[in-house]
């Protein structure tokens, strides 16, 4: 059996986690647990686990510390991380680190079994490779080496300098680099089982596999020694038989003797990854030599509008075109996938803010099925285009659909973005905003009484006394200052304004929260 460790400073996670995975029945044995940074550390000496769930914030040494010491002594130890904090950039630390996957609180079922899934299929392919009769000893090391070579242009190793004295040099080997999709649902081994057979399917076009190695999310390194000179025409009619039932990327290295193609390989192993990610159809040819960017710089500060704009309308198109634009840029540059999942990640997030300010969630838990789990986990480009839109979507249309959200609703929602926009404009006036939801002065005001109770000037004044309650307990900005920046041009109108809105002048106000303050 596997053993298992869980590190956590809240001891009723470990009663959570054991509930939702029947590790005995997957082949684990809890060996112990820890509620800290150095009690884990402790753990891992004593027992030496296979496989290791660990908090990201725990008193004494926290989560992506304690995982930075485990990786530098234990390289196939399985971690992943368990953490509360719904931020994209604190996944990717984690995985830049070593972590084998991330997981959110709170720990969902269908979650911790798929990542449960990934982890055992890694460890039992680590043990068969292990179990490699001796009497095959030249494949077994030549596999050795492939890992080995994996894993270095996944953990951003750029000293290939060992593959001169290696076997795979010294062979004259080629790679094929190979990441397979199913066009359609296949059953669950299809994908695993041609990749396990590609070898003795290609010996009959007298290409030579001595040894392969393949990751657990079907992607595939093979050592190739072939008499063919056309390597790649022969490649092209063996894999054009699939093209029904596989989206296939295959890139073909030249020899590791060539000093060049050693220096360039960790670039050119993860530029590969980063193609398929973006190339929609099949893909046979050399590696790409391209360097994949990880500062693109994607326009982060106009997500916010954006999505606003797009469910202030509720107008799918506004988002689909802004996505559009960024998808060809970053195909075009081959920029990093986690960057791009994480742009879309933040699209969905600002959604759910906007709505949660705009009042149209029903309960604080609406949304937070957006996890950034789905996000990371996307293939594709085309996927991941179509995953954020078909969610953007959803929302949408639920929206639409409520009882209590109708078209007046939705003008109504439309002026009061509007004025969070512009309340701080002295030019402000009903006009402008009955033009910018398209409706006649007189017919805007009646409907926005007849949907809210308040008159839209009601709901102005709201704004900017809100605003001047902040400025006043906040900061020492002059009454001047503050009417500036609330939308009022005259101070004794505003002192007048905010006392019949509070029952105090603005100096009362300040000075009573200043009293509070230092109380």
């Amino acid at each position: 059996m596997y053993k298992v460790c869980f590190a956590d400073d809240e001891p009723i996670i470990f009663k959570v986690l054991n509930a939702l995975v029947d590790w005995a029945a997957i082949g684990f044995q809890l060996v112990g647990t820890a509620t800290d940074g150095i009690e884990a550390l402790a753990l891992y000496e004593r027992e030496k686990p296979d496989f290791f769930i660990i908090d990201i914030k725990m008193p004494l040494m926290d989560g992506l510390s304690c995982i930075k010491h485990l990786r530098e002594k234990d390289s196939k130890i399985k971690i992943v991380l368990l953490t509360a904090s719904d931020s994209f950039e604190s996944a990717q630390e984690a995985l830049n680190l070593g972590a084998n996957g991330y997981l959110l609180k709170p720990v969902s079922r269908e979650a911790i079994n798929r990542i449960v899934a990934k982890v055992t299929s890694e460890l039992t392919q680590a043990a068969t490779l292990t179990s490699t009769p001796v009497s095959n000893n030249n494949a077994f090391l030549l596999q050795k080496e492939l890992q080995r070579l994996y894993t270095a242009s996944i953990n951003f190793d750029n000293d290939f300098s060992w593959l001169r004295h290696s076997r795979l040099a010294q062979d004259n080997c080629i790679l094929l680099d190979l990441t397979l999709h199913p066009l359609s649902l296949e059953e669950p081994d299809g994908i695993a089982v041609f990749l396990e057979q590609l070898p003795a399917s290609l010996a009959a076009l007298e290409i030579d596999i001595p040894a392969h190695y393949i990751t657990a999310n079907a992607h595939a390194i093979y050592a190739v020694t072939s008499s063919e000179k056309n390597l790649v025409t022969s490649l092209e009619q063996y894999f054009a038989g699939f093209t029904n039932k596989y989206r296939y990327s295959v890139y073909i290295s030249e020899n590791l003797n060539c000093k060049e193609c050693l220096s360039n390989l960790g670039r050119s192993m993860k530029a590969n990854k980063v193609h398929s990610f973006y190339n929609s159809g099949s893909w046979l040819g050399s590696f790409i030599t391209a360097d994949s960017s990880d500062t693109c710089a994607l326009p982060f500060q106009d997500i916010k509008t954006i999505a606003a704009s797009a469910l202030r309308e509720l107008n799918i198109d506004i988002l689909a075109v802004f996505l559009q634009d960024i998808f060809k840029g970053a195909k075009s540059k081959l920029y990093s996938p986690r960057q791009l999942q994480g742009f879309c990640y933040n699209i969905l997030i600002q959604l759910k803010i906007n709505m949660r300010e705009l009042g149209l969630l029903q309960s604080a838990d609406e949304l937070d099925e957006i996890g950034i789990e789905s996000f990371l986990s996307t293939e594709g480009s085309d996927e991941l285009y179509s995953y954020t839109m078909n969610i953007f979507n959803q929302q949408l249309e639920k929206l639409a659909e409520r009882e209590d959200f109708s078209r007046n609703k939705s003008i109504v929602l439309k002026a009061n973005a509007y004025a969070k926009e512009n309340y701080a404009d002295p030019r402000l006036t009903l006009e402008s905003a009955a033009e910018y939801v398209g409706l006649s002065k007189n017919y805007f005001i009646r409907l926005y009484g007849k949907e809210t109770g308040i008159s839209f000037w009601t709901y102005i004044t709201e704004l900017r006394i809100e605003r001047a309650k902040l400025l006043l307990s906040s900061s020492q900005l002059s009454m001047i200052d503050i009417c500036t920046q609330i939308g009022y041009d005259d101070v004794s109108y505003f002192s007048r304004k905010f006392k019949l809105e509070t029952g105090v002048s603005p100096r009362k106000y300040r000075h009573l929260y200043q009293n509070t303050d230092n109380a």
